[in-house]
């Protein structure tokens, strides 16, 4: 079957192909008469209209909405716009997300605007069994990454195989990071510093869905451990590019949605984090994760608990310039809200969510004996704020985030997914 996005062009190829060939039969022979040379031209002449007739049904037919498809549901954990891709036959599917936030600080800290990310998801489906899918980044307005971009096989839905550049499968932010799908302005500290999301690296694993469960399974290149610092693993992510790769690390996750609007589940990483430094040791990293979401009418719940080890923290110290790296980083939330729209005017469309949340985060809930404990990296905020929805792809969100330690901020939001 020919994706309909190709119909236009091969059309118009062919009347281009058809209009050539006309142009050639028009060196008549100099021995018709008038009456056959114009018996001929009319013949042409029909020839062509039927050619262009053609080329005009083709275009009618043909609409952006076959390579732009609408914002559906999440497959196999991705975001509703990343998982366009799945809703095809065949052929290229376009998408992607934006958001940009202004920040207020407490004090004499300066306020600060910034497009935060434009992103384009580029999606093709060769067949109904091999895709590929990406999404590209600009950030900040000026630095452009590529979060993902992978091959897979889609065997069955219990067993699928895919290859490439991967996100980490730990926690809710780090692979649905569309701003629709997450309450406030800025993503919670532990899925930025105990998960350290955005987190991808070069990996290959399975997924799938079977019965209530859903799981994913990844073989990925490991942490450059010489990049941790006291703030977390965030600095140890090599994103894909020119990755060190002699310590490999392995990551899952299992998801059971066995009750309507329940997503509850746990994640897990293991691996060395060396990359062949002697100088830092193997620095052997896990992470782990249990995570709970339910949605029922407007209500909105969910919780995360993350903790990462990291061993040879007494070498990182004396490999990296005197950093401490906590042995043990653990790091929680608990967040609400309710969709007031679903009591006031369930026919409207749009959703208003107020929303608050709880969280603590601690890089160094555990260091190395004889290295010193930083006590700010031990720190807990109060966040809460509005998120409004005047159609399902487009967000206005307005926040407070109160710490304990760090600097309170007033957040405004703008996001937006196609």
């Amino acid at each position: 079957m020919i994706p309909s996005q190709r119909l236009p062009w091969l059309a118009l190829a062919a009347l281009c192909t058809s209009v050539s060939a006309l142009a050639q039969d028009a060196d008549t022979p100099q021995d018709l008469t008038v009456e056959e040379r114009l018996a001929r031209l009319e013949a042409e002449n029909q020839e062509l209209k039927r050619q262009m007739g053609s080329v005009s049904t083709e275009l009618e037919g043909f609409e952006f909405r076959d390579i732009i498809p609408e914002v559906g549901d999440s497959v196999f954990g991705l975001g509703p716009g990343a998982s366009k891709i799945y809703q095809k036959d065949q052929g290229l599917s376009i998408g992607g997300y934006g958001e940009a936030i202004y920040q207020a600080f407490a004090g004499d800290t300066t306020a600060e605007a910034d497009f935060t990310r434009a992103i384009l998801y580029v999606g093709y489906k060769f067949d109904d069994k091999w895709v590929f899918n990406s999404e590209i980044e600009i950030e900040h307005a000026d630095e452009i990454f590529l979060e993902f971009a992978y091959l897979e096989y889609l065997a069955r839905p219990e067993l699928n195989f895919r290859a490439g550049v991967l996100l980490s499968p730990m926690g809710f932010i780090n692979e649905m990071h569309e701003p629709t799908t997450f309450r406030g302005a800025t993503r919670p500290d532990t899925e930025r510093r105990i998960i350290p999301s955005t987190w991808r690296e070069n990996g290959l694993g399975i997924v799938g869905d079977a019965g209530d469960f859903s799981y994913r399974f990844y073989a990925m290149n490991g942490f450059d451990g010489e990049d941790f610092d006291e703030a977390g693993l965030r600095g140890g992510r090599q994103k894909a590019s020119q990755a060190k790769a002699e310590d490999i690390a392995f990551v899952g996750r299992l998801d059971w949605g066995g009750v309507p609007g329940l997503d509850l589940g746990v994640a897990a990483y293991y691996g060395d984090s060396g990359q062949g430094n002697d100088a830092i040791g193997d620095a052997a990293t896990s992470i782990y994760d249990a995570h709970l979401q339910y949605t029922t009418g407007g209500l909105r719940i969910r919780g995360l608990y993350a903790m990462s080890t990291v061993d040879d923290t007494e070498q990182l110290f004396a490999g990296n310039g005197g950093t401490v790296v906590g042995e043990e980083m653990v790091g929680w939330y608990l967040e609400a809200g309710y969709d007031v729209m679903t009591s006031l005017n369930p026919d409207s469309g749009q959703q208003v969510i107020p929303w608050a949340r709880y969280e603590e985060v601690d890089t160094h809930s555990k260091v190395a004996a004889g290295l010193t404990k930083d006590p700010t990296q031990d720190d807990s905020n109060t966040a809460f704020g509005i998120d409004w929805l005047p159609i399902p792809n487009i967000v206005f969100k307005v926040a407070y985030r109160d710490y304990d330690q760090s600097i309170d901020r007033l957040e405004l939001s703008l996001g937006y997914v196609f």
